[in-house]
């Protein structure tokens, strides 16, 4: 039920990139509905301005990858901060909370919360992963840390971090699930084709970097399998033209369709997925289709990490992290070849029951997931706003 409060909220936000945004949005959607007049500004993407969010910097200035990347736009990003940090101060929001992108966030949140301003994360930095001396940061610097795995809230759980798991929103979406006949019709495509979706990523030069491994790897899936249907969906016309241009430069001949469109569409008809790591996999898992797991990085990203032994799990993909064991198989840096892809994508064809197992791992992982992730984001932020924690 909305609270009556005398004087309109206003709560304050920063998300970084796509997935921030996403999520940013169907938080903003469950506070209006407790918080009717509230007022939500600060840096967001267009899902969030379409639920009436103010930004006032560009989303993109802040959507930078990579260890390197980031260093060259690094003047730019710590005057945006420096600036939004002293109208954070001025205005005194209700509460702030920031949308992942920890390398922007967590530095302003500490700020903040020294102020006296209540201060919210969602999404956990990766500390599990790598950094793991980041926690210092979180520590006395945020109200509520809203963790998206259940993982993460057991891995903060003996630390002074207050963390909460709120599950996952992408889950929520997979509530509803579209079967594989029906994905296929959208499609326009036969019940009893095999159909393989390549999903190089989302980001230009993941795209660059994957785009013609998993294009080898599918022509020698094809060699094997006969009457092999490649999909391959896109998040937008420029991550489409990158792609279709190194298909085209390869040489390369497949029965392939690219089209911009919700993965889920093209993951559902599918009967396998090869997958970069990321928020793929957790789509591909929520849809329960058995997938394949590579990543390469630029060479100097994967020198610093391998020199300096950055990473701190055996896994990348979230199957095998939600697990804690290899669900999946990832094949990453200088082993992630087009025959081993392939070989493994085959095996999977060969090997039914090896998929019936990984499928009902996904099955237990996905109910564990889904909790209406927004619903119960916005309660630990409502209890925030009125004190009540």
């Amino acid at each position: 039920m909305p609270t009556d409060i005398d004087s309109p909220i206003k709560i304050m936000m920063v998300a970084g990139e796509h997935s921030g945004d996403i999520l940013a949005a169907g938080l903003i959607k469950q506070l209006k509905k407790r918080y009717p007049q509230a007022s939500f500004t600060g840096i967001g993407g267009p899902r969030m301005m379409e639920e009436g969010f103010e930004s006032l910097y560009p989303m993109s200035k802040l959507s930078v990858f990579g260890l390197f990347e980031v260093i060259k736009h690094l003047p730019e990003l710590l005057m945006i901060r420096w600036q939004l940090k002293k109208h954070l101060i001025q205005q005194r929001p209700d509460v702030f909370i920031g949308i992942d992108a920890p390398d922007f966030n967590l530095k302003l949140e500490r700020d903040l919360h020294q102020k006296g301003i209540k201060t919210v994360h969602y999404v956990s930095p990766t500390v599990w992963a790598w950094r793991p001396k980041r926690i210092k940061k979180l520590i006395g610097s945020l109200n509520a840390l809203l963790c998206i795995f259940p993982f993460e809230e057991r891995y903060f759980a003996n630390t002074q971090v207050p963390a909460y798991f709120v599950g996952h929103p992408l889950a929520d979406q997979f509530k509803v699930m579209l079967s594989t006949e029906s994905a296929r019709n959208k499609l326009d495509m036969a019940p009893d084709e095999c159909v393989l979706t390549l999903m190089p990523g989302s980001r230009l030069g993941e795209i660059n970097r994957h785009s013609l491994l998993f294009i080898k790897a599918a022509q020698r899936c094809a060699n094997k399998i006969p009457g092999l249907k490649i999909l391959v969906p896109m998040a937008d016309q420029a991550c489409k033209n990158v792609f279709e241009k190194i298909y085209i430069e390869s040489g390369i001949k497949l029965d392939l369709t690219v089209k911009i469109l919700d993965s889920k569409i093209m993951i559902s008809a599918s009967n396998y997925v090869l997958t970069a790591s990321g928020t793929a996999t957790l789509e591909v898992l929520l849809a329960k289709k058995p997938m394949v797991v590579a990543y390469k990085l630029s060479p100097l990203t994967a020198w610093v990490i391998t020199t300096f032994q950055l990473l701190k799990t055996p896994f990348v993909s979230m199957p095998n992290l939600i697990a804690n064991k290899a669900v999946v198989k990832e094949f990453l840096l200088d082993k992630a070849t087009d025959t081993a892809l392939a070989d493994e994508l085959i095996q999977l064809h060969q090997q039914p029951a090896r998929v019936n197992a990984m499928v009902s791992e996904f099955m237990v992982m996905k109910d564990d997931l889904t909790r209406d992730a927004d619903t119960q984001a916005a309660k630990i932020v409502s209890t925030l706003i009125e004190g009540t924690v």
